[in-house]
């Protein structure tokens, strides 16, 4: 198992998980947050804003699904054809095992 997040921009998540839905992979969860990139942020003027923020999508999917799943966001969470700064962020780890709280069982 592998565990997907994404950092998306918050226009873009319900869009990312309808296509997620749409692809097979309901099961996502979503959590907004406030960060910043290699860009330190955002200047407008003389406004700096430090943290921008964002919305975290978090799967976790079999490690065959990995490219299918990658490609599904990456699609949904670009903006334009070509995508610009500040899309956003996959990281893709391992996952040794997995515990289901109600009955304690581990997956493997």
């Amino acid at each position: 198992m592998i565990m997907i997040e994404a950092f998306v921009r918050p226009e873009k998540a319900d869009l990312v998980l309808a296509s997620l839905q749409e692809q097979g992979y309901p099961a996502a969860t979503r959590v907004s947050v406030l960060g910043r990139g290699k860009q330190k942020g955002l200047k407008v003027k003389s406004v700096l804003y430090s943290e921008l923020p964002k919305e975290l999508i978090i799967l976790v999917v079999d490690n065959q699904d990995e490219e299918k799943v990658v490609a599904t966001i990456m699609k949904s969470a670009k903006s334009g054809n070509d995508g610009t700064y500040g899309d956003g962020k996959i990281f893709v780890t391992p996952v040794s095992t997995a515990y289901t709280i109600s009955n304690g069982k581990a997956e493997l």
